[in-house]
């Protein structure tokens, strides 16, 4: 099983909608057999898939009360199936930032190792793992990271996204110590077809010495429809522009396993 997270420190910069988009597009398009981690409070990505409980059970207890730290969940009971039929999801709320807290104040070896652990449980199960994290770098994102091989990491033109782009790789490197696998690949959403995104994108490309995805995702108010229809883009407009960009960021990621 690959497990990639898709993370930025910024918000509204299309995080959530590639974490969907990509995992979608691999299980009903491409026939992968796709597991997907809400990583993020907020819930997004279990409403998308339509699994959002505010009290319901999942990334809070894989991380807190799996048998692996003496807990009484497997990872398989809380693994929730979709309305898709090659995407299962482990769905997140508000209870995840309770679950951070937690994980601090525990002085344990595998306070950042404890969700490595608990997906070798269905690693041959799935082929591929897609992570949505929180814009922050809190316990329950250091626990996906470390167990993740790629970090797609979404970024649109501005000096704000730069800078936070280039945090990001320094935490990231910071990790590379008890995760030597992990590496990160940049992904420019949100491109206009105008000169500050097309010397953006020629920066990032070229001169940045960021690991950039070849294709770019194009700003397309269908992306903003289908988030409020709370709907995977490729579901909603299978020939929109944005789709076909995804299918593109697909090939590249199926290109490397």
């Amino acid at each position: 099983m690959k497990t990639i997270a898709v993370m930025s420190p910024k918000g509204g910069i299309g995080k959530t909608t590639t974490a969907d988009t990509v995992a979608y597009i691999l299980g009903e398009e491409r026939g992968y057999k796709v597991f997907v981690l809400d990583g993020d409070p907020q819930g997004d990505t279990s409403k998308t898939f339509g699994v959002y409980e505010p009290e319901g059970i999942g990334m809070s207890e894989l991380l807190e009360r799996h048998v692996s730290v003496g807990g009484d969940y497997r990872t398989m009971e809380l693994i929730r199936p979709t309305r898709y039929d090659h995407i299962d999801i482990v769905p997140a709320n508000g209870y995840l930032m309770r679950t951070d807290m937690n994980l601090m104040l525990r002085q344990e070896k595998n306070q950042v190792t404890r969700l490595r652990d608990a997906l070798q449980e269905v690693s041959r199960a799935y082929d591929f793992c897609i992570c949505d994290c929180g814009r922050l770098l809190d316990m329950v994102v250091i626990n996906i990271l470390l167990a993740a091989s790629l970090v797609i990491a979404p970024v649109k033109v501005g000096g704000f996204e730069n800078e936070a782009l280039h945090n990001l790789e320094e935490q990231i490197e910071d990790l590379r110590g008890m995760n030597q696998d992990l590496r990160i690949k940049v992904l420019m959403t949100m491109r206009q077809k105008n000169k500050t995104s097309i010397d953006f994108e020629e920066w990032l490309k070229t001169e940045s010495g960021f690991d950039m995805f070849m294709a770019t995702v194009r700003r397309s108010v269908v992306a903003e429809k289908a988030t409020m229809a709370m709907r995977p883009i490729p579901e909603f407009s299978r020939r929109g522009i944005t789709a076909q960009d995804y299918r593109c960021i697909v090939d590249e990621i199926e290109s490397e396993v």
